[in-house]
């Protein structure tokens, strides 16, 4: 599975050279050159580690580290900062940013190679526990394999498949966040075999009959190009 990795640098040569090296690493790349352009990238895609410049134009890359880490959709996000200790402490002053990781200028291809995979590693994307789970009015109940709809103060009881109620619960851990084909194959079904990627749209589309009793059916929701995710709205 390849990892999707978005770079946040200014500096067009410099964006397209960490491009270069990470992308023949096997990973999937993605540049945006200021804050703003990079909010909008992850508010479509998710991904699964940024490496963002301290010194961005407008928004300084501390300050977007800051809210990056306050919001409940990219907190969990890894994070690597780069650029020089003067970079750092013209950009952040006094303030404090939780990061991963940092890379100095001047870095070495197999150093930065190295530490993002290493900080990819370390990742970890909840599976199904015993934990129920709430988005909205949708409860997941593993532990007792119930899937609840709450309206009005009633509780309907929709009735999913193992293998839905897998898919439906790695969906609602991780709300808002766009899984590829891919992707969801590796931690929803893990060693078990499917034919192809698009067994995946057989299973998404038995799972929206089952939740269409209570409405939620449209709570899947399919990213043209990318793959599908649990909306929020």
């Amino acid at each position: 599975m390849r990892r999707n990795v978005l770079i946040v640098e200014n500096a067009a040569p410099i964006g397209e050279l960490i491009r270069a090296n990470l992308t023949r690493a096997g990973l999937s790349v993605a540049v945006a050159d200021c804050a703003e352009s990079a909010r909008n990238m992850i508010s479509v895609v998710l991904p699964d580690l940024i490496l963002l410049n301290w010194a961005l134009p407008g928004q300084t890359g501390g300050s977007f580290a800051t809210q990056l880490r306050a919001n409940v959709h990219t907190q969990h996000v890894p994070l690597i900062m780069i650029g020089d200790p003067e970079e750092k402490r013209r950009t952040v002053g006094n303030s404090r940013v939780t990061a991963d990781g940092h890379i100095a200028r001047p870095w070495q291809r197999e150093e930065l190679i190295a530490r993002v995979k290493a900080v990819l590693r370390r990742r970890q994307i909840p599976r199904l526990t015993d934990e129920a789970v709430t988005v909205g009015s949708l409860r997941v109940d593993p532990a007792t394999r119930r899937v609840l709809f709450e309206r009005d103060g009633t509780q309907l009881l929709l009735r999913v498949g193992p293998t839905e109620l897998r898919l439906l619960y790695f969906l609602m851990t991780n709300p808002g966040r766009v899984f590829s084909r891919a992707q969801l194959m590796e931690h929803v079904w893990g060693d078990q075999d499917l034919q192809d990627e698009r067994s995946v749209d057989g299973y998404v589309k038995r799972l929206r009959n089952a939740l269409e009793p209570g409405a939620c059916d449209k709570m899947i929701e399919a990213v043209r190009g990318f793959g599908y995710r649990l909306a929020l709205d």
